[in-house]
């Protein structure tokens, strides 16, 4: 960043005769020669170069001083510079196109070159510039280059010339040595008015030209139009100002000398910023109490018509952090937080120091969180007329306890609403007691709002279903049971019958009633109270928990099959554990040939009375089927029941023990069988009847 500086006032200017400069770039002439100390010099500043606009560059140096070792003069700047400490001083130049305020040299090396002149009493010298008087010289192509003060005395003074042999555009850098024993005095190149003057308005600036040596004082104000005088001022050395704009103080000695001095004095406009309102956010579904703030949109409401690119606006957490501007929130949008105080600073961007300060909250409403009922099912009823229509009413208070859960009700407002639109809207709010419009049922919508803060709500659908009724196909089907014993009772298996009275009856619970009206609570084995008939009550309930009643009448028959018939099956022990395998697929022709043709009969077996009366449990695989050592008796005999039903009415017309299984052992041989000897008038063939050893190989047994 380039030192910026202006003309300035010097004291030292009025006895040596010199246009005084403050550190700048240094003057085209050696008349217009800027002082300079080297504390001063600790940055770089602008060189002169060939197509500078500024017109303090000269593009070659001025006819009369000995240039000594310059062969050439371009783009001359001017110094000079006053002992203060006595001693050796050594400087070091660097010229290039790139230079940090540091020193770092960033850029290319440019050709540079200088002439030092000295030492002199004052600065009424530039008629005494010659080879004599030369301290040093360089003409050298090198872009660094040193000059060398030897055993400088206090007060002495020296004039420095550096040019641009590269004609470039560059910077220059004037280091001194640290290890010096001489210093220069920097009191040379402060202005006699002081550093230009940024304050904030309301504020009266004094300006102090006060020198000992002078006999009269003149003003003038220039606001951008011209320099005027300012009125009441001459011959005052200190005035009061609060106008923005360059003050210049022309200084008249005893002597007659004068010189002058100018400030700029700005006035910087102190903001009004204005208090946005409590900035209120819906918490969202986790209900933490920390949200998302966009504190950048406030800007134009805190700045209350300011321009935004003059002012800044900075957030912070305390008061002494925004009056300090320190801990400035950084992530403005999004801003995360819970309730909080936020501490608004607005600046001046001229003057920092021109600020002003407002304050507002943030408040995470708590969002309402409603407890979804689940689907509101209300089974049809006749109530319009019609219990099969899909239309009833539904009572949506009886909602609002499941809904509002924990939450206190007298904090929160509960609507319903036909669709997400009007919940999000809150308009349009629907009757509690509100009739379905869509056939079967519909969503709806329910808006739970927080009372301190209309905008934090949330709805959520209520799903309206209309549950159908039971469709019963036969209000009274006969279900008839085989007689085992011809007493006219037997076992019914209820549920065989569901099917044939409702249509959806995997999907529904039936509940039965004996003739007096008494709960049946097994319907698997049920035994008809009354001799061959009764007439049983059915509630048919859906999944939904709606119900139309039915009749179920119960028939007890005689068995078709002659009570001798039997199909006989036997198979070997062939390892002695008492089980064969047997396949009795052969009988169900067999036993179907027992009744007329042309009937739709199913044939299946069971392995007790109980399970074939009540249809459980059926032998699934008659063709690989292990006989049960449960139901074989001693002699290796099991018997099956048999189960024939029309496959039209699921009634019973054959019922019994029809197929009997045989266990043999397998048989016990001696294995010790004697000799078998013949004779034979052939050595090589005799005739041997093998059925002679069969007693003995069987023992006599004679079911071998």
């Amino acid at each position: 960043m380039m030192k910026i500086l202006r003309k300035a006032l010097i004291l030292i200017c009025f006895i040596l005769g010199f246009t005084s400069y403050g550190q700048n770039l240094g003057g085209p002439t050696c008349a217009d020669a800027v002082p300079f100390c080297t504390a001063e010099l600790n940055q770089p500043f602008d060189n002169c170069f060939n197509g500078n606009p500024n017109p303090d560059c000269a593009s070659s140096g001025e006819t009369g001083p000995d240039y000594t070792c310059l062969g050439s003069t371009p783009f001359p700047t001017w110094y000079f510079l006053q002992i203060e400490t006595a001693g050796d001083l050594n400087f070091t130049i660097f010229q290039n196109t790139d230079i940090a305020d540091d020193g770092t040299l960033n850029g290319t090396p440019l050709d540079v070159d200088f002439t030092l002149w000295g030492p002199f009493s004052d600065t009424n010298v530039c008629g005494n510039l010659t080879a004599a008087n030369t301290v040093d010289c360089s003409f050298s192509g090198a872009a660094v280059e040193t000059a060398n003060i030897p055993n400088a005395q206090v007060g002495e003074i020296y004039v420095f010339l550096i040019t641009n042999f590269a004609q470039q555009q560059g910077e220059i850098f004037i280091d001194q040595a640290d290890n010096d024993t001489g210093a220069t005095d920097c009191s040379i190149v402060d202005p006699a008015l002081g550093p230009d003057i940024d304050v904030c308005e309301g504020t009266v600036v004094t300006l102090d030209a006060t020198d000992p040596t002078a006999a009269n004082y003149t003003w003038t104000f220039d606001d951008g139009t011209g320099p005027v005088p300012i009125p009441g001022t001459d011959g005052m050395p200190m005035i009061d100002v609060t106008q923005s704009g360059v003050y210049e103080v022309t200084i008249t000695t005893f002597d007659g000398d004068m010189g002058t001095d100018d400030i700029i004095v700005t006035f910087f406009e102190i903001p009004v910023p204005v208090a946005p309102p409590t900035q209120q956010i819906c918490d969202d579904a986790s209900n933490d109490g920390v949200e998302d703030f966009n504190l950048e949109i406030l800007e134009p409401t805190i700045l209350n018509g300011a321009d935004p690119m003059m002012f800044s606006v900075t957030f912070h957490l305390s008061q002494a952090d925004a009056d300090t501007n320190t801990a400035a929130i950084t992530g403005t949008n999004p801003y995360n937080s819970a309730d909080d105080t936020i501490f608004v600073r607005v600046e001046n961007d001229g003057l920092t120091d021109c600020f002003a300060t407002v304050q507002f909250d943030l408040d995470v409403v708590d969002r309402p969180a409603p407890i979804d009922p689940g689907p509101f099912i209300v089974c049809d009823n006749a109530t319009d007329g019609s219990d099969t229509n899909g239309f009833t009413f539904f009572n949506l208070a009886s909602l609002n306890g499941t809904i509002f859960g924990a939450q206190d009700p007298t904090l929160f407002t509960l609507t319903y609403h036909i669709d997400a639109n009007d919940a999000l809207l809150d308009q349009n709010p629907l009757p509690l007691n509100f009739e379905n419009t869509d056939v079967g049922g519909q969503t709806i919508f329910a808006r739970l709002e927080n009372d301190a803060f209309a905008d934090c709500f949330t709805a959520i659908p209520i799903v309206l279903e209309v549950a159908p009724l039971p469709v019963i196909i036969d209000p009274a089907p006969l279900l008839t049971q085989c007689d085992d014993d011809t007493d006219g009772f037997s076992v019914f298996n209820l549920t065989e019958a569901e099917s044939l009275i409702s249509s959806d009856a995997a999907n529904e619970t039936f509940q039965y009633f004996d003739s007096l009206g008494n709960p049946i609570t097994d319907p698997i084995a049920y035994t008809n109270s009354t001799v061959n008939n009764e007439t049983l009550d059915v509630l048919v309930t859906t999944v939904n928990g709606c119900s139309r009643p039915a009749q179920l009448l119960l028939e007890v028959d005689t068995s078709q099959i002659p009570a001798n018939f039997s199909v006989d099956f036997s198979e070997c022990d062939t390892d002695s554990d008492g089980v064969a395998i047997f396949d009795f697929t052969t009988a169900t022709p067999q036993i179907l040939a027992l009744f007329p043709p042309g009937q739709l009969l199913t044939v299946t077996y069971y392995e007790t009375l109980q399970e074939a009366l009540t249809e459980v449990n059926a032998i699934t695989d008659i063709s690989n089927y292990a006989n049960n050592l449960a139901f074989t008796d001693v002699n290796g005999l099991q018997g099956i029941y048999v189960r024939v039903d029309g496959d039209t009415a699921n009634d019973c017309v054959g019922l019994g023990i029809h197929v009997q299984l045989r266990v043999l052992p397998n048989p016990v041989l001696n294995t010790d069988v004697s000799d078998f000897i013949e004779c034979s008038d052939d050595a090589d063939f005799g005739i041997f009847d093998l059925t002679s050893k069969d007693i003995e190989i069987t023992g006599g047994n004679p079911d071998y």
